[in-house]
């Protein structure tokens, strides 16, 4: 499907990659894929304990003095589909698709993030032709949860101190830097009583447009779980409701997309138009709502519990909190209400909050924390990773940015960005690590809607080869 795509190698382990099941926490298949190429093209290739992967490959002849470089990313990919589509992400390939200047896939995540780097690092070591220093390709597993992956590094497994991060998702711009956060998630022990009323009804929310936690939470993307409270507050203008359970989201990483709220009621039909809350959400554009009439429970939540997740739905916050002083476009402070599951007697609730501040860090966790303890919700905070501070001097920053502006005659944008990356992990088992992070173009990642743009991964590719030249 993409054999006509250049760069065509870059291309061609794309589409190897998107045939291996790989959501996280499943990477052992892709890890064994990634070793037999290193060992195929015969360089020096390590698989540890935790499937990360090194592949060594020598410097260019010339090259021998200079120091190594690490290229990074990591091979596990957001698992998430539309509603309807049949996907099996333990055992199905993801079917690619070109479309226009896009590659895209038919209804689930695509895995750009971080396939591309992959793919990139993989044609960068066949390459017998590219000249750089000695390389260093490093593919973790686990980032999109807990970055096990990175956490695993061990110092002693690169000699490389400026490493290359393809983790970014906007050509053009630099990343120098990232928010720390952590999971707080809370745990409500709940009871059950006969139900009393004569039907039950399941509010279904489908098809919003989701996406990543931390690159789109200032959008405006609407929350399911949120919406479909919103619907219950709706519903009992008409009539009284018993609620047996409310569900939603499931990924930490992903805005929760749908959503569905099963409850109890002595009438007989809701005909409710959700047309007026629906268009408070224009983003969301595609998404439905609907109530089916289902047989009737025999149990419903005790009211008191009822009331207790109803106020951590309502009152848990979601969205941002501040923006950076610095750089009043970004994100500083958010938290993204992430899922509710319930399981026999307990609630889980998961919230991830995301910050580049201590101070805001620390106020937006109390504030969770606070919704919890008024509801007896017993939490732990879970995953915890510090920012990847902004370096005041940086060499292999200001070659990048010398090389982009040579090969592009456009100015580098330099930012620091509200999510995730692994450098915020590998500054402390490499505090002497000099470290970048950039990326092709890529759009609402996270979600079904994922796609890759082509023409910006042939420049960044040619970008990355001109730095490794350059270094």
């Amino acid at each position: 499907m993409l054999e006509n795509l250049k760069p065509e190698r870059v291309f061609y382990y794309f589409e190897e990659l998107t045939k291996i099941p790989r959501e996280s926490g499943n990477e052992k298949a892709v890890s064994d894929y990634l070793y037999s190429v290193g060992k195929s093209l015969g360089l020096e290739t390590i698989q540890d304990e935790s499937n990360n992967i090194v592949i060594k490959k020598p410097a260019y002849k010339g090259y021998e003095d200079h120091e190594p470089v690490v290229i990074q990313g990591h091979m596990d990919m957001v698992a998430e589909k539309a509603d309807g589509v049949e996907h099996n992400f333990l055992v199905d390939p993801i079917p690619v698709i070109v479309d226009g200047d896009w590659v895209k896939t038919k209804g689930t995540t695509l895995g750009a993030d971080d396939g591309i780097a992959v793919a990139m690092g993989l044609a960068i070591l066949e390459d017998k032709e590219a000249k750089h220093p000695a390389l260093e390709l490093l593919v973790t597993t686990d980032e999109e949860r807990t970055m096990a992956g990175a956490r695993a590094v061990k110092r002693e497994l690169l000699k490389g101190r400026k490493l290359l991060n393809i983790d970014a998702e906007e050509e053009g711009i630099l990343l120098s830097g990232c928010s720390g956060g952590h999971n707080i998630i809370g745990t409500l022990k709940v009871k059950y009583e006969k139900n009393d009323m004569k039907n039950t009804f399941v509010l279904s929310v489908n098809n919003m447009l989701g996406g990543h936690s931390g690159m789109e939470i200032h959008q405006q993307r609407g929350n399911s779980l949120k919406f479909a409270l919103r619907a219950l507050d709706m519903i009992k203008e008409i009539a009284d409701y018993r609620l047996v359970s409310i569900e939603g989201g499931t990924k930490h990483n992903a805005i929760p997309r749908d959503a569905k709220a099963i409850f109890t009621s002595n009438a007989d039909e809701f005909n409710i138009d959700f047309s007026r809350l629906i268009s408070e959400y224009p983003l969301d554009k595609d998404m439905r709502v609907s109530i089916e009439k289902v047989e009737n429970v025999k149990e419903v939540l005790c009211k008191g519990c009822q009331e207790k997740v109803e106020n951590v739905v309502r009152n848990i916050p979601h969205g941002v909190y501040s923006m950076m002083e610095e750089y009043p476009s970004i994100v500083e402070c958010s938290d993204n209400f992430a899922i509710i599951k319930f399981d026999g007697n307990f609630v889980k609730f998961t919230v991830s909050l995301r910050s580049s501040n201590p101070k805001t860090f620390e106020e937006y966790t109390d504030m969770v924390k606070k919704v919890y303890e008024e509801n007896g919700v017993r939490y732990t905070l879970e995953d915890y990773y510090k920012p990847w501070e902004f370096a005041k001097v940086s060499k292999l920053r200001d070659t990048a940015l010398e090389v982009y502006k040579k090969l592009t005659g456009k100015e580098m944008k330099v930012e620091v960005v509200h999510a995730a990356l692994e450098p915020a992990v590998f500054v402390d088992t490499f505090p002497d690590m000099e470290m970048i992070s950039i990326g092709p173009t890529m759009k609402d990642v996270h979600s079904p809607a994922e796609r890759l743009n082509i023409l910006s991964t042939q420049r960044t590719f040619e970008f990355v080869k001109e730095l490794l030249k350059s270094l």
